[in-house]
């Protein structure tokens, strides 16, 4: 055989491995991109959760019905199995997400876990006083541990708007927590006056360090006890 061709196969053969070699890595992180990814929005009954709630609301009596349906024996239960089981982040994953995502032209998108069941969380307040069977398990991750959710359920209590006899007092209590209290003042704020027992504790946050904290008090006053917002605000002017 003639050497020179026998060189010329032999830099063929390998060129054609180190391009099949190349193409399998490139499948190989193009199937990690597309399986570590998580952003994707959940399908309730075949349709993503903004469609059921804009039906929820809707002027179509059937479809309201039907994603009223949805709402209590799909969305819901999903959302709060979510909100207090999805921790499964592992280090690998969250690894292989950090190494790839810094490749030239590689964008993954990726919520970790926390932020996962915080979502969850908002979800559930987004869709109203229909929620209202879910406060019970939303209490519970208050009074819980995971702290990525505490400021998402307090906000979620106080756009389902239910159980006053339970949730007010419960809520006045986080007044206190400077972390989350402007999310307290702002869910309390959606009870109005059944919230007074508030107010004392709210006033004096109109001065707080804090401007998300005073714009909170300040719609929370506004909202409950405009009288008891002027009185202070005029004090206040005084001076």
């Amino acid at each position: 055989m003639n050497p020179r061709v026998s060189k010329k196969q032999s830099v063929k053969r390998v060129a054609l491995g180190v391009g099949l070699g190349f193409a399998l890595l490139v499948g190989v992180v193009w199937l990690l991109i597309a399986g570590l990814g998580n952003t994707a929005p959940g399908l309730y009954a075949g349709k993503q959760l903004t469609y059921w709630q804009a039906q929820l609301y809707g002027h179509d009596t059937r479809g309201s019905n039907e994603a009223f349906k949805v709402v209590k024996s799909q969305v819901i239960p999903q959302l709060l199995d979510r909100m207090f089981h999805d921790t499964n982040d592992s280090r690998l994953r969250v690894f292989l997400v950090e190494t790839l995502d810094g490749l030239p032209g590689v964008q993954i998108y990726f919520t970790q876990a926390d932020t996962r069941r915080m979502n969850a969380a908002q979800s559930i307040g987004e869709l109203g006083p229909v929620a209202q069977s879910a406060v019970p398990s939303l209490l519970q991750a208050l009074r819980g541990k995971d702290a990525a959710v505490r400021g998402a359920v307090i906000e979620a209590l106080g756009k389902i708007h239910s159980e006053p006899q339970v949730v007010i007092p419960l809520l006045i209590g986080y007044l206190e927590d400077e972390s989350l209290n402007d999310g307290a003042a702002l869910a309390l704020a959606n009870y109005g006056s059944l919230a007074k027992a508030a107010v004392p504790k709210i006033i004096p946050m109109l001065h707080a360090p804090d401007k998300d904290a005073r714009f909170a008090a300040t719609k929370a006053l506004r909202q409950i006890d405009p009288e008891a917002y002027q009185s202070a605000t005029n004090s206040e002017q005084g001076r």
